[in-house]
């Protein structure tokens, strides 16, 4: 009885050092493995797990970073709308720390605009404090940032919408990138296997060829006197007369 409590505890720890070590952000699923109505065994396969509110809000400051470097470079110039940045910030740091939000802001605010003063920041974060908050929409921060389609797509922005594209015809801009994406795949898989492209294919095919125009004879009468073949000069010639007439 000792040897099989010492062997449980063992397993035990065991499991809880591979639980340490696993990667945060990572979860696992298990998959059965079956032969028809028989149970093989068990698969654990290790996935990406769905982020949680650190992820989201992690994932939009890096995207909104992301558009300041490639709208203002290093940092955000002085200007009149330069203080919409933290106040975005302020927003979704609000939602994610609460109470503790206002040093998340000031550290935030002292790397991306380093020309205001403590002062101008802590109104704007008393100004969020100030009104009950919710989270903010994808389309929200969009307009917010006044960030347009053609720049949300350059800059692979995922998590933050567009003020000129709503979310419904996104997903359908996307449905229809996705469908090109997997034709072109599919695509370049046939030519890898040998097949010909659809233009070739027509331009050396019998319907548009038409060899029974040389004969002067039916489709029908032409392919049951065994599908002669005319000459090269002969099918021009008829096809030439064809797109004259």
């Amino acid at each position: 009885m000792d040897r099989l409590v010492g062997a449980d505890e063992a397993a035990q720890s065991e499991k809880r050092a591979s639980k340490a070590e696993q990667p945060a952000g990572l979860a696992r699923d298990l998959t059965a493995i079956k032969l028809g109505d028989c149970l093989l065994g068990y698969k654990a396969v290790q996935r990406r797990a769905r982020g949680g509110r650190w992820n989201h809000f992690h994932g939009r400051m890096r995207e909104i970073e992301r558009l300041i470097r490639h709208r203002h470079g290093a940092i955000v110039p002085e200007a009149d709308d330069a203080l919409i940045y933290v106040e975005v910030i302020a927003g979704l740091a609000f939602v994610e720390f609460r109470q503790e939000f206002a040093e998340v802001v000031l550290g935030w605010s002292a790397r991306w605009l380093p020309w205001a003063g403590k002062a101008c920041i802590e109104e704007v974060i008393y100004e969020r404090t100030k009104v009950r908050f919710s989270p903010l929409s994808a389309d929200a921060l969009g307009h917010a940032l006044h960030l347009s389609y053609a720049e949300r797509c350059a800059l692979d922005i995922r998590t933050i919408g567009a003020f000129d594209v709503p979310k419904r015809k996104r997903a359908k801009l996307q449905k229809e990138k996705r469908r090109q994406r997997d034709r072109s795949r599919k695509e370049e898989q046939r030519r890898a296997a040998g097949g010909i492209s659809r233009a070739d294919y027509l331009a050396n095919s019998v319907s548009q060829v038409r060899p029974w125009e040389a004969f002067g004879i039916s489709r029908r009468t032409w392919e049951r006197r065994g599908k002669p073949m005319p000459e090269a000069e002969t099918i021009a010639e008829c096809g030439s007369i064809s797109l004259a007439a």
